[in-house]
């Protein structure tokens, strides 16, 4: 009987422990629903990624008001990365993603990443269409993008406009704005549904760990056709609620707006845009968006700044040396503390 009541009471001293334990666990993670997560990337102006800064060489400001860094990190992260191809693009730039004797340029993506990373595929023209859910495996993602080469094989080829492909990219960007050239030009691509994508992509990224740093990577020629059932704004509005980054390569030959829809989504997510006019570009874009966005800086704030209403904060990250280029995200949404 003795031993039975020691039982009893061991086991509920166990289960206060427990519960004392979750609530602590709770309490804190209630103690830093408010902290704001910045990630960032800094390049000098050649490029090169910028490390061994310390919390003190940041200054943070959310609507122009100055911020306390109150946490820092700079470990690597494992990442998610939704991969989306656009192939609806012309045979000329689709042909890219598949140079003759040699791997195709997917070879070097999958390269980049590790057993600790989950990669996922989708493809779009006119609809979005999933290759491949998220995966450690190189191999099954490579294979699922085996039908862009199909694609890449029967879509019309572009003519080249009158400077030629080899010409100037920013003499050619002057006389296409002015259209120059224009009656010779043809660019046959099949619909455009870049936001139904990215949109797709960002809710098959909402079910990945929490501390892996998700990310879209759109291979495209930023062309948006046709209708598309989700707007810019919504999901800008998603991908800065699930802290997404978006990253772009460009596949268009030149003009001053192939960027901007792929430049729109990065800059408000803290992504990057990389240009891929040829197999070379595209493999390096590839090397560089996976460095960059597995190596960044994480800074993390309390807003000082108080919300009657659901707000939307601006967000500036510059370093103490002005020289350094740091890219973020734009802001994000403030709601009224509970």
């Amino acid at each position: 009987m003795t031993i039975g009541l020691s039982s009893a009471r061991f086991q509920f001293l166990i289960l206060i422990v427990v519960l004392a334990f979750a609530a602590s666990a709770r309490s804190q993670i209630r103690a830093r629903v408010d902290l704001v997560v910045v990630p960032v990337t800094v390049r000098d102006s050649g490029g090169k990624l910028i490390t061994g800064l310390s919390k003190e060489d940041f200054v943070v400001l959310e609507d122009n008001k100055p911020q306390t860094v109150e946490s820092f990190d700079v470990d690597p992260w494992p990442l998610s990365a939704a991969i989306v191809i656009d192939d609806g693009m012309s045979g000329t730039k689709s042909k890219m993603l598949y140079p003759p004797f040699a791997p195709p340029v997917f070879v070097a993506l999958t390269a980049g990443f590790t057993a600790k990373d989950q990669m996922a595929t989708f493809r779009y023209d006119s609809a979005v269409h999933k290759l491949a859910d998220f995966t450690n495996d190189p191999a099954v993602i490579e294979k699922s993008l085996d039908v862009i080469k199909q694609f890449a094989e029967t879509r019309p080829t572009e003519r080249a406009d009158i400077v030629g492909e080899k010409g100037g990219r920013f003499f050619r960007s002057i006389l296409n704005v002015l259209s120059f050239g224009h009656q010779n030009e043809v660019n046959p691509r099949v619909g455009g549904v870049l936001n139904d994508a990215i949109h797709e992509a960002a809710m098959a990224l909402e079910n990945q760990p929490t501390d892996h740093r998700k990310i879209i990577l759109v291979v495209s020629d930023g062309t948006i056709v046709g209708p598309n059932e989700i707007r810019f704004d919504q999901n800008r509005t998603l991908l800065l609620l699930k802290q997404i980054e978006v990253y772009g390569v460009s596949a268009a030959f030149g003009t001053f707006g192939s960027f901007k829809a792929l430049s729109d989504y990065a800059a408000s997510t803290g992504g990057d845009v990389y240009p891929g006019t040829s197999t070379k570009s595209i493999e390096t874009a590839f090397n560089r968006i996976v460095e960059q966005a597995r190596y960044q800086y994480v800074l993390g704030y309390v807003s000082n700044n108080r919300a009657e209403a659901a707000t939307f904060r601006t967000i500036t990250v510059t370093t103490r040396n002005g020289k350094y280029k740091v890219i973020h995200r734009r802001g994000y949404t403030q709601y009224p503390v509970q």
